[in-house]
């Protein structure tokens, strides 16, 4: 294949910006992931988990930097790609990571303390009923975040699974934003991103949703049809 001036500098720019988040990756972040948890029933989680964010660290400028030598190839698809990688890793790291944590299910933790100091007077009354069965409310959104987690991994109902990641991340917010500006923001924000995951239905691209979501949108089964819009 011959490539023109606009796709060599393309692919040269990904070998060089690859590169060097490759070396911030090894230098800055692999020091961290080494390092055994061992209340986890798998202490090295996070080592094991450790590809899928740099996957996705390096997939960002690759798809971008690429897309300007084959736009008719790549289409704004392709950029939701690593944002659905990195929250994959986000909710399948702490959904695997309050799963395999033996102390996570044997205290109420945030969830007394929101009952108790909480500054509105509807969130202590929220947290007050969650707290008579807490480890309940405390396994729903474990099993949640790794629902959410597997269905940005695969690409699989990326809608419903979008819808997932909003409900847990408002849920963050309204419940416990008032812990620190950033536990807000982070849930903030993160809720827009799958907002934007699931209106732009990024599981059609490099994902499950690519092969199922097109043949159920042309079923003629209604329910097959509403099946396939939660692709």
């Amino acid at each position: 294949m011959q490539l023109d001036r606009k796709q060599w500098t393309a692919v040269l720019s990904v070998i060089i910006v690859d590169a060097v988040i490759s070396a911030l990756i090894v230098l800055s972040l692999v020091p961290m992931w080494s390092e055994p948890n061992n209340d986890l029933l798998v202490p090295y989680l996070s080592l094991y988990m450790a590809p899928l964010p740099a996957l996705a660290l390096l997939l960002l400028p690759a798809v971008f930097l690429l897309r300007t030598g084959w736009k008719d190839k790549m289409g704004t698809g392709a950029l939701l790609l690593p944002l659905r990688l990195a929250l994959a890793y986000e909710f399948l790291h702490g959904g695997m990571e309050k799963l395999l944590d033996t102390t996570y299910l044997s205290s109420p933790g945030l969830i007394a303390l929101a009952a108790a100091s909480a500054p509105s007077e509807w969130v202590r009354a929220v947290m007050s009923v969650l707290l008579q069965n807490y480890a309940a409310f405390l396994l729903l959104i474990a099993v949640g975040e790794l629902l959410v987690g597997l269905s940005m991994l695969v690409g699989g109902f990326t809608r419903l699974g979008a819808l997932g990641g909003v409900l847990l991340q408002w849920t963050f917010l309204f419940l416990l934003g008032w812990l620190s500006v950033s536990t807000f923001g982070i849930n903030f924000v993160g809720s827009i991103a799958f907002l934007a995951i699931g209106m732009l239905q990024a599981g059609r691209y490099i994902g499950i949703d690519q092969v199922i979501g097109p043949r159920l949108d042309k079923s003629g089964n209604r329910v097959l049809r509403f099946i396939g819009w939660w692709t």
